[in-house]
């Protein structure tokens, strides 16, 4: 499935125009994609974010409703509550399937995030917000939320001053939170 992945980034880049013509073919790769987000082995959903993510760069796909609905729904997958005692044990009755899909929510808004690498589209202020709602989930999770954030504001950094205006102000306050380091002697 990971080498299926990477034959379809080649596949559809090199062939772009001709399946930009076919809309089945289209909507295959797309839900292709998006269920591969939900593969049981790690190294294939993260494949599946990077091919998500540079289709969506080259607007082979686009971000619409039904994408980010479908994102937004996988994240809300409940997980268990964590206990500050024993971590071990809430780890160990996290149903695999869900931690699972809850990760290919967060893969899938991560990717929507990553393919704007040098903009921010209207849509992103409030994926980067439901993101960052995760940003204390179990791995890894909390690993895929805190390099995308690193990756945000790698790739934002230079026009932040335009950039920002996109946000409200509570949006700002939160990111600002996320993204600045603290400064222990303070």
């Amino acid at each position: 499935r990971y080498t299926l992945l990477t034959y379809l980034q080649t596949m559809v880049f090199y062939n772009l125009f001709i399946f930009l013509n076919n809309e089945e073919a289209v909507n295959n790769i797309r839900w292709l994609v998006i269920k591969l987000l939900e593969d049981e082995q790690l190294e294939v959903r993260e494949m599946a974010a990077t091919t998500l993510g540079g289709l969506l760069q080259c607007h082979f796909l686009e971000i619409d409703n039904p994408m980010q609905t479908h994102f937004e729904q996988l994240c809300k997958m409940r997980l268990p509550k964590r206990r500050k005692r024993d971590l071990s044990t809430v780890m160990d009755t996290i149903p695999p399937a869900d931690l699972v899909k809850r990760h290919a929510g967060v893969l899938g808004l991560s990717a929507c995030i990553l393919s704007s690498p040098y903009d921010v589209p209207t849509w992103m202020p409030q994926l980067l917000m439901d993101l960052s709602a995760h940003l204390n989930d179990p791995q890894p999770i909390e690993m895929t939320v805190k390099k995308t954030l690193s990756n945000f504001r790698r790739t934002h950094h230079d026009n932040w001053q335009q950039h920002k205006q996109q946000f409200t102000d509570d949006q700002l306050l939160v990111l600002t939170d996320l993204l600045v380091s603290p400064c222990y002697y303070a």
